[in-house]
Parts: structure tokens; sequence; C-alpha cells
């Protein structure tokens, strides 16, 4: 039995070596330099797009390996702007990005950005908006224009067997 667990450990220490040791498909260095890339591409957009916007901010970004020539970059980040009406809002935008390798030399390498998708889309408005409704029936008659109020769907009874 003593054998076993030594031939157990022995084994799962040289899997776990061979699984630190193993090279990258994607070096560390090219992640990096993939991210600051990314910023500046979303920061220049942002930028153009919406000159009264301030404050910009990664909430999150990191890219993660899918294979050796392809690569997945997922974001958030927000900023703040003004509404149509001049009211100031945050916004925050997740999204992810797919890059494909397209040429590799020892100094550079080059990925395109093929497919941009934005998840989810967030407004906060920094001060409330005042939303202003009909004034609508509040003495309980009804008007002579408009048609009697009748429910919907009128209430079920129960039965029981």
């Amino acid at each position: 039995m003593k054998i076993v667990s030594v031939l157990v450990f022995a084994f799962a220490l040289v899997g776990t070596w061979a699984l630190v040791h193993n090279p990258r498909p994607v070096a560390q260095s090219v992640h990096i330099g993939i991210q600051n890339d990314l910023k500046n591409i979303i920061a220049e957009y942002v930028q153009k797009n919406l000159p009264e916007s301030k404050n910009l901010r990664f909430e999150k970004f990191y890219t993660q390996t899918l294979n050796k020539s392809r690569v997945r970059a997922v974001f958030a980040y927000s900023f703040e702007d003004k509404t149509e009406e001049g009211e100031p809002a945050a916004v925050q935008i997740d999204g992810e990005a797919i890059l494909n390798k397209i040429d590799e030399t020892p100094e550079t390498v080059t990925w395109s950005f093929d497919q941009l998708t934005i998840q989810d889309n967030k407004v906060t408005f920094t001060d409330p908006i005042q939303i202003t409704a009909g004034t609508g029936d509040q003495g309980g008659e009804a008007k002579p224009d408009a048609p009697p109020a009748t429910p919907a769907d009128p209430p079920k009874e129960e039965t029981q067997q």
C-alpha cells in the first residue's frame, strides 16, 4: 500500500510540474500588449463619438487564450456623459472581443480585431429624472367620454374535488 501511495504522489508531482512548465501558446507580454491596445481603441472611440464624456474607467479587463492563434478579451468600462436633455448620467458597458493572429515576426505579433459583442449597457442617472403622468381619474367617477372600466379577466372561482 505504501508503494501505491508513493507512486500516486510521484505521478501527481510530475504531472503538476509538467503543467506549470508547459510553454504557453500566447505569451504574457502579448496579452499585456493586446489589453493596452484595446483600452486605447475604446478610449479613442468614446472620446471621438462622445466628446462631452469624462472619467473613463475600466472596471474589468482581461484576456484569455482560446488557442494559439485566437484570444478573447472581456471588458467592462464606464464613463460620465450627459443625456439629450443635458442631465448628467453614468454609462457602463460590458462586452467582449475576439482577436485572431494574422502575422507573427520575432519582434511583433499582429492580431485582427474580428468580433465585438456588447453584452450589457447600463445608464444610471446622476440626478433623478422627474416623470409627469396625466392626472387620471382621482374621484372614482367615470368621465363622460371615457368607456366604463371593466376588469381584464374576471376572478376565477377555485373548486376543490
